[in-house]
C-alpha cells in the first residue's frame, strides 16, 4: 500500500538511526518521554534508556523486568512495568535511583498486570494497564476502574480514557469514570490512541482515524484515502504537529505524515530511512519526531530546511553534479549518469562510468565523464568525443561551447568538435576573462592564462600564473567574481592584477581564507570551510549564516563538494550517496528560533569514588590521576559541548562522546566551564572542584614542616650564636694577643732603646776610658823620655800610678757590668764554647764584639797596637778559626 503514495522523488527530512548496538540495550522501545530540559527517556525491554543529548545510558530494575511506559513529570521519571510502578530520581551524584511504589498498592490485586501508559493531570499521576486505571496522588495509590484501557489524553480540562472496544470515558471529580456519549459509534472498534489536534479530539482505531465534530457530538472519518493506508498498516500511535499536520505510526508500514490543509502525504518506512516498520511509540519535541521502534530508535527532523534523497541500495554512489528539471532530475555520479523521476532511479543507457559534471546549454545537457564527453537525452546519450575523458563544459561570450578534457580543450558545435592547438594538459575548469582570453585550472597543479585566436581554434599565448608566495598551486580553484578573476589556492584567496600580470592578495576575501567558494547566486555566496566542512552563506556584508557539517550528516563528497542553485532560496548539494535540497529561507527562519539547551554534568568520579554534584568535590591527590565527567547536552540545535578548565592548569576543547577525562591534574581549585558550541554568551555552566594537596603538602604535614622549620631556625640561631660567641672569643683572644704583642713590641722597642742608649753610653765610656788611657800612656812615654832628669824613685812611683790607672779593675768591672746588660750571657756562651779562654781573652772578645779597632782596643788594655794584634792572633788560635774567618764578624754573628 505504501507504494501507492510514496514517490521515488520524495525528499526526506534528516533521519537519525540509533540502533540497539549504539544505545546498548534491547531492540524494542515501548514508550518515549521528554523532560523540561530536553532529556529523552525511553521504555526499553531491558530497562529505562536515557539520552542526555550526547550519550545513551541504560538503567535496569532489580527484577530485570521490561519497562512498558515512561513519563517525565517535574523532577521525577515515572515508569511502569510488570506488576511494578515507581519513579526514578537523580541522586546527589547525578545518577538515577529507582523508588518503587509497589508497597502503596496494599489491598489492590495486581494479578499479571503491566502498566502501559502514564499521564499527569492536576498534579496527580494516572496510569493504566490492560486490567485497570490507577491514580497516584503523591501519598497513596487508588484503583479507579477495572477494564482494558488503551490510551490516556487530556481534552478540555478533563482526562479522557480509551477503553479498548468500549469507547471513550472521562474522569469526573478525579475519581469516577463516565462514558463519553459521542463515542457511542466507536463501540466495537479497538481504539489504539487518542490525541488533541487543533483543538479537536482525534481517535485512532486500528483501521481508521476519526475526528470529533462538536456540532453534532459525533466522530467522523478524517480521510478516506488515509484510512485506506491505515486499514492495511494497522494504526498504533498518533502525533499532532503544528500547521495542520498529523503523524500516524503503524505496526506494519512505518508512519505517514498528513497535512490536512493541502492533503499532502509523506511516508516513511525502511525504504527511505527508518530502521523498522513497526512504530511502538512516538514523541514530538521541538520539530523532532522520536520513534520507538520494534528494532531501534529513530529521530526524524520533520520540518528541517534540509531534505535528502539517499540511495540506500548503493547503486548510485557519490553524486558530483545534478540538473533539476520539472518532474525529473539528472544525476552525475561515480557510476554514471542517472535519471530520477516518479518511476525511480534509472541509469541512462550508454552513460556508465564516472561522470564529473553536467552542464545544461540551451536544451542540451552535456556530461563530462571519465571516458568521454556526451550529450544526455531522455533515455540514451549521444557521444561527442570518446577519445579521452573530460572535466568541464563552458559557454564562451560568443556562445561557443568549450570542453575541458584530460588532454586539452575541445571546441564543440552541432557539426562536430575541434581540438584547440598547442594545449595538451588536463583542464579541470575554465572561465573567460575576455572574449578570447581564458583561464584554465589544472586538476592537480598549475593555473594558466591562455590567449586564443578570435575563432577560439588556436592558442596564441599560454602563460602559467605562479602563486603569490612562489609555492605550487595544489588543486586550484578559479572563479569570476564581480567580473574579476579570483583564485583559491593553498587555502588562500588571490585575485589577478592585469597591470602586473600576477596574482595578489584578494583583500575583500582575506577573512575567508580556508573557505572555498561553492556557488554564487544573485550576489549571495556559499562557501565551505575546507578544514571543518561547515558551510557559510553570506552576501559579504551584514548577512551571514552558518550550516555545520553535521546538518548534512557528514555526507559531502570530500574534495569535490558541489552546490547547485535552483532559485534564490533553493539549493541542491551533492552527497556521497545522493543529494540534499536546502531551503535558505526556511533555514533563516529556523535560525531565528533556535533552541539551545544548557549542558550539565551527569556524573563525576575518579579512580575510586563517585562524587556528589550538590557540593564542591574535594579529590584526594592520589586519586587525581584520572578524573572523569559524564557530560550531557539535552537535545537541542547545538550538538557539541565545549569546555574550558581553569586553575593551575588551563585546558580547552570539545567533549567527545559525552565523556570528559582529565589526567594528572596538579592540586588546587578548578573551574570547569561547559558551553554549547555555537551558542551565544551566557549559556555556559561552571562546576567547581578541587584537587587536595598530596599527603606531604597536607595541613598536618605543613604544621610538621613549620615545626621543623622553626626548629631549624632555632638550631640555626643557636649554632650561629655559638659561632658568634666563639668568634667573639677568638676576636678577644686575637685582640689580647695583638695587645700583648703590641705591648711586647713597645717593651722591646723600649728595651732596644735602652740597649741602644746603654750601648752608646758603653761606647762613650769605653772611648773615654780609651782616651784617658791613651793620654796616660802618652804621659808615661813622655816621662820615660825625661827619666834622667827626674828622681828615679819619684818616677817609678808616678809610673806605677799611671799603670794602675790604665789597668784599673774598677773600670773593667764597670765596663763588664754595662756590657752584660747589653750583651747578656755573652761571656757565659763564649766560655761554654771556648772554656780555655782567659779573662784577658774575654776582655779582648768583648771589645771586638763592640766592633772596636785594634788602635781603640790598645789603650783600653794598656798595651800597644802590636800587642793587640798579637793577642788577636793567639785568640784566633785558641778559637781555632779559619784564616779567612774575620774574628770580629764571627763574634758579632755567633755570640
Amino acid at each position: 500500500m505504501t507504494a501507492n503514495f510514496l514517490t521515488a522523488q520524495q525528499l526526506n527530512p534528516p533521519i537519525q538511526n540509533y540502533s540497539s548496538i549504539s544505545y546498548q540495550a534491547a531492540s524494542q522501545n515501548w514508550d518515549i518521554s521528554v523532560d523540561n530540559k530536553g532529556i529523552i527517556y525511553v521504555a526499553n525491554n531491558r530497562g529505562l534508556l536515557i539520552y542526555n543529548g550526547l550519550t545513551w545510558k541504560l538503567h535496569t530494575l532489580n527484577s530485570g523486568a521490561i519497562i512498558r511506559s515512561v513519563y517525565a513529570f517535574k523532577d521525577k521519571i515515572f515508569t511502569g512495568s510488570y506488576r511494578e510502578f515507581g519513579y526514578w530520581e537523580r541522586n546527589k551524584k547525578g545518577d538515577f535511583e529507582y523508588h518503587s511504589l509497589k508497597s502503596l498498592f496494599k489491598n489492590i490485586d495486581l494479578s499479571d498486570e503491566e502498566f502501559w501508559g502514564i499521564i499527569a493531570f492536576e498534579d496527580n499521576i494516572y496510569f493504566r494497564s490492560f486490567g485497570g486505571l490507577y491514580k497516584y496522588d503523591g501519598e497513596k495509590i487508588a484503583k479507579i476502574a477495572n477494564g482494558v484501557f488503551t490510551s490516556l489524553q487530556i481534552f478540555k480540562n478533563k482526562l479522557f480514557v480509551a477503553k479498548a472496544r468500549d469507547g471513550l470515558f472521562y474522569l469526573d471529580n478525579q475519581s469516577e469514570l463516565k462514558f463519553y456519549q459521542p463515542s457511542q459509534e466507536l463501540l466495537g472498534k479497538m481504539i489504539a490512541d487518542i490525541k488533541v489536534h487543533q483543538g479537536k479530539l482525534i481517535v485512532g482505531t486500528r483501521d481508521a482515524i476519526f475526528s470529533l465534530n462538536e456540532n453534532n457530538n459525533s466522530f467522523e472519518i478524517l480521510s478516506t484515502e488515509l484510512n485506506q493506508f491505515i486499514a492495511k498498516a494497522e494504526l498504533n500511535k498518533i502525533i499532532s504537529l503544528p500547521n495542520s499536520e498529523l503523524v500516524i505510526g503503524t505496526l506494519k508500514n512505518g508512519l505517514v505524515k498528513w497535512n490536512r490543509k493541502n492533503n499532502e502525504y509523506q511516508y516513511f518506512d525502511r525504504t527511505n530511512g527508518l530502521q523498522n516498520n513497526t512504530i511502538l511509540s512516538m514523541l514530538q519535541f521541538r520539530g523532532n519526531l522520536w520513534l520507538g521502534l520494534d528494532n531501534g530508535i529513530d529521530r526524524v527532523t520533520i520540518n528541517s530546511p534540509i531534505k535528502f534523497y539517499i540511495d540506500t541500495s548503493g547503486e548510485l554512489g557519490a553524486v558530483y553534479d545534478l540538473i533539476k528539471e520539472p518532474n525529473k532530475t539528472f544525476l552525475a555520479s561515480n557510476t554514471g549518469v542517472y535519471r530520477l523521476n516518479n518511476n525511480g532511479l534509472n541509469l541512462i543507457e550508454g552513460a556508465e562510468g564516472h561522470s564529473w559534471n553536467l552542464e545544461k546549454i540551451d536544451n542540451k545537457i552535456i556530461s563530462n565523464s571519465n571516458s568521454a564527453s556526451f550529450k544526455v537525452n531522455e533515455n540514451t546519450v549521444e557521444v561527442i568525443d570518446n577519445s579521452t575523458g573530460s572535466f568541464h563544459t563552458l559557454v564562451s561570450p560568443s556562445n561557443e561551447i568549450l570542453i575541458g578534457t584530460y588532454i586539452g580543450i575541445l571546441k564543440y558545435s552541432d557539426t562536430g568538435f575541434y581540438k584547440i592547438d598547442s594545449l595538451s594538459f588536463p583542464v579541470k575548469k575554465m572561465l573567460f576573462e575576455t572574449e578570447n582570453i581564458i583561464w584554465a585550472a589544472h586538476p592537480y597543479e598549475g593555473i594558466y592564462r591562455i590567449k586564443l585566436t578570435n575563432d577560439l581554434q588556436r592558442a596564441l599565448e599560454i602563460n602559467e600564473i605562479s602563486s603569490l608566495d612562489g609555492l605550487s598551486h595544489v588543486n586550484p580553484q578559479i572563479y569570476k567574481i564581480n567580473n574579476q578573476v579570483a583564485v583559491y589556492s593553498n587555502q588562500k584567496w588571490l585575485k589577478y592584477n592585469a597591470f602586473s600580470d600576477s596574482l595578489e592578495v584578494f583583500e575583500e576575501f582575506k577573512e575567508l581564507n580556508s573557505y572555498k567558494l561553492l556557488v554564487e547566486n544573485d550576489a549571495k555566496y556559499w562557501f565551505i570551510n575546507t578544514k571543518t566542512n561547515d558551510l557559510l552563506y553570506t552576501n559579504l556584508k551584514e548577512q551571514e549564516l552558518r550550516l555545520p557539517s553535521w546538518r548534512l550528516d557528514n555526507r559531502l563528497v570530500k574534495g569535490y563538494e558541489n552546490m547547485i542553485a535552483e532559485s534564490d532560496s533553493i539549493y541542491y548539494i551533492s552527497l556521497k550517496d545522493g543529494f540534499a535540497r536546502l531551503n535558505v529561507n526556511s533555514l533563516i527562519n529556523e535560525q531565528q528560533d533556535l533552541f539551545i539547551s544548557e549542558p550539565f554534568i551527569a556524573g563525576f568520579n575518579d579512580l575510586e569514588t563517585d562524587y556528589s554534584l550538590a557540593e564542591k568535590p574535594e579529590i584526594p591527590f592520589k586519586n587525581a590521576g584520572l578524573l572523569s565527567f559524564d557530560i550531557g547536552l539535552p537535545f537541542s540545535d547545538s550538538r557539541e559541548v565545549g569546555y574550558r578548565l581553569t586553575g593551575n592548569d588551563t585546558i580547552t576543547g570539545i567533549v567527545e562522546s559525552g565523556k570528559l577525562d582529565f589526567q594528572n591534574l596538579d592540586y588546587g581549585e578548578y573551574n570547569l566551564e561547559l558551553y554549547p558550541v555555537g551558542a551565544k554568551n551566557g549559556m555556559a555552566k561552571t562546576f567547581v572542584f578541587s584537587v587536595m594537596p598530596p599527603w606531604y603538602l597536607s595541613i598536618w604535614m605543613k604544621a610538621v614542616y613549620l615545626l621543623l622549620f622553626l626548629s631549624a631556625v632555632g638550631l640555626l640561631f643557636w649554632y650561629n650564636r655559638r659561632r658568634l660567641r666563639k668568634h667573639q672569643w677568638l676576636i678577644e683572644q686575637k685582640f689580647e694577643k695583638e695587645h700583648k704583642e703590641r705591648i711586647d713590641r713597645l717593651e722591646r722597642e723600649r728595651l732596644m732603646d735602652e740597649i741602644d742608649m746603654k750601648r752608646k753610653e758603653l761606647a762613650n765610656t769605653t772611648m773615654m776610658a780609651a782616651k784617658k788611657n791613651e793620654v796616660l800612656m802618652e804621659i808615661q812615654g813622655e816621662l820615660n823620655k825625661d827619666k834622667a832628669k827626674m828622681n828615679e824613685y819619684r818616677l817609678k812611683h808616678i809610673m806605677n800610678k799611671i799603670n794602675g790607672a790604665v789597668k784599673s779593675k774598677d773600670e773593667w768591672q764597670v765596663f763588664e757590668t754595662n756590657f752584660n746588660e747589653i750583651h747578656e750571657d755573652f761571656f757565659r756562651d763564649l766560655l761554654e764554647t771556648y772554656p780555655k779562654l782567659t779573662s784577658k781573652d774575654l776582655k779582648l772578645c768583648s771589645y771586638l764584639k763592640m766592633n772596636l779597632t785594634s788602635k781603640e782596643i790598645a789603650p783600653l788594655m794598656g798595651i800597644s797596637v802590636r800587642g793587640v794584634e798579637v793577642h788577636r792572633y793567639r785568640l784566633r788560635k785558641k778559637m781555632d778559626l779559619d784564616k779567612n774567618e774575620n774574628l770580629t764578624n764571627f763574634l758579632i754573628k755567633n755570640f
